[in-house]
């Protein structure tokens, strides 16, 4: 099964293969949501990205798990994008 795209917000690196993407929310509680949302998320798939973080914003990066950026690493970038959507609802 091929999960979905990320959004094209994402920056890909080739060396060292990387996803990095910056979220920028209206509040610190939609900033705190999506990390929670975001643990919840890692938890499930067993893999925990690089966070960074400020009162209105999170700077995810997603190295790769093998030499090359996979379904792994694009699947879990675009759980993150919906993640996001959610936290500003």
């Amino acid at each position: 099964m091929t999960e979905s795209q990320p959004s094209s917000a994402w920056h890909v690196q080739q060396h060292p293969p990387l996803l990095t993407r910056r979220f920028e929310f209206g509040t610190y509680a939609e900033a705190r949501r999506f990390l929670d949302e975001l643990a919840t998320l890692s938890d499930r798939r067993g893999y925990y990205p690089d966070l960074n973080f400020g009162k209105s914003h999170v700077s995810v990066s997603i190295a790769a798990r093998d030499d090359t950026l996979g379904d792994a690493e694009f699947g879990f970038a675009s759980q993150a994008d919906a993640l996001a959507g959610k936290a500003t609802c």
